[in-house]
């Protein structure tokens, strides 16, 4: 019986789009997990009912240039990359901006109380993938429900729909007639149809249609013209990264030259440079420390938010009586060391943080924060990878996608529009689904 379930899982896939290619690009299906994660429903009401006030708060750390500077500097002197993108931010044209974010947290039960609470993993400002595999990843559950022996309610999701209505409306504020999306992608993109997803929808829903370029092709077709962004003589209302998020995407100087010709025009960007630098590593720490958040929205808002906080610090930092560096060389498996880098694949754990920490000079120290290693409780989930299928003890990471539009100082909508899940093996540290790390899931209310 098990088989053939896994069996009609996997023609599911192919048949509705579910799919990727994998590291030898190949054709496969997204790695899947049949066992919806079970989340309590006053949970999800927190998370969703927060997830307008996160974005307000990092619209506002991202189009404050000051703080960026001031508190991205150090990290600057060791991280090239880092450096580079400060430099962009007082040449960027940033009066409007969409950002499409996504808030990732672990439940956890840090005071044996049986009581899940939701701990921040990050906070995603550019790059979100998903959108499109997530909705229908929940249509496979809601096929496949009867068998999957779930415990509640499944929890409705189609964040691809929000992402286009935000895309739809910005194109349209744009006030410029025959208009395109400018998607700035990868040479080799593996999660191609996560991509193509949004492109299909929002052409068949707006008439919007989608250029994809390079940051090199965006260098070699584009120009400003009267300070519109026009790549083949097509005028670019809106600027969508699915990459331009890791030092790999600029190893040319013509990459370069492709952002800064992005940032130079009056294309919306999804993100700015300044909120792509607000999702930073070293800005989330930042934003742990007391008094740091009271500076863009009110105490009470601010005091829910720190709820959700999980410990973070400079290696430099004093916790009580030593170091944040001596508290992770004692205990290497209660932290998680982590660079200013998005993707997944980035983080140190154990052993093999303490090897690296050994290596670190002073200046070094300062592109990394180490984090409290959030332990949320395993379940037993069955995960389907390349047509096979493992029941195994798992943990499930949520996030919640968001939209939020930016006018000068006025947020013109500010939406949460559904949510992801990623769940892999209670053995794995790193989450990436197309590294093979983490299965696509839904969630249902227990």
């Amino acid at each position: 019986m098990m088989k053939e379930i896994i069996l009609e899982a996997v023609d599911y896939c192919f048949t509705n789009g579910i799919v990727k290619y994998n590291s030898q690009f190949v054709l496969t299906h997204a790695p899947i997990c049949l066992s919806p994660f079970q989340i309590p429903e006053e949970v999800l009401d927190s998370i969703v009912a927060l997830t307008p006030v996160y974005n307000e708060l990092m619209v506002k750390v991202g189009n404050n240039r000051d703080f960026l500077q001031e508190h991205l500097k150090a990290v600057a002197k060791t991280d090239l990359f880092i450096k580079k993108l400060l430099d962009l931010l007082s040449e960027t044209d940033t009066s409007h901006h969409l950002q499409i974010s996504r808030n990732d947290f672990l439940l956890t039960d840090d005071n044996n109380s049986g009581l899940l609470i939701p701990k921040q993993v990050e906070f995603n400002t550019i790059s979100n993938s998903f959108p499109y595999l997530s909705g229908k990843v929940y249509q496979l559950h809601q096929y496949m429900v009867k068998r999957l022996h779930c415990q509640g309610k499944l929890v409705k999701n189609d964040p691809l729909e929000g992402v286009v209505d935000a895309m739809g409306e910005v194109v349209t504020y744009y006030d410029v007639p025959n208009t395109y999306l400018l998607m700035v992608v990868q040479s080799q993109e593996q999660n191609l149809f996560d991509q193509r997803g949004i492109e299909y929808r929002l052409l068949d829903k707006y008439g919007i249609q989608t250029i994809r370029m390079t940051l090199e092709e965006v260098a070699e077709h584009g120009c400003i013209r009267k300070g519109h962004l026009v790549v083949n003589n097509r005028v670019i209302a809106l600027t969508y990264f699915r990459a331009a998020y890791t030092p790999n995407d600029y190893t040319t100087n013509e990459a370069w030259n492709g952002r800064i010709l992005i940032e130079k025009s009056s294309t919306i960007k999804c993100p700015s440079v300044g909120m792509q630098l607000a999702g930073a590593k070293k800005i989330q720490q930042v934003l742990a420390k007391p008094g740091i958040i009271e500076q863009f929205l009110p105490a009470e808002l601010a005091r829910e938010i720190r709820k959700n906080f999980a410990a973070i610090y400079e290696l430099d930092e004093k916790v009580n009586s030593q170091t944040a560096f001596d508290l992770a060389m004692q205990s290497p498996h209660d932290y998680v060391l982590k660079p200013q880098r998005e993707g997944g694949g980035n983080n140190l754990y154990g052993e093999e943080m303490v090897a690296a920490l050994k290596g670190f000079n002073n200046a070094e120290k300062q592109a990394y924060i180490l984090m409290e290693r959030i332990k949320p409780p395993g379940e037993t989930s069955i995960l389907v990878v390349d047509k096979t299928a493992e029941e195994v003890k798992t943990v499930s990471e949520i996030g919640r996608y968001a939209t939020c539009f930016y006018d000068g100082s006025i947020i013109n909508f500010n939406r949460d529009i559904g949510y992801l899940v990623r769940t892999k093996s209670a053995n794995q540290n790193e989450g990436g689904v197309c590294a093979g790390y983490a299965c696509l899931n839904s969630q249902c209310v227990r």
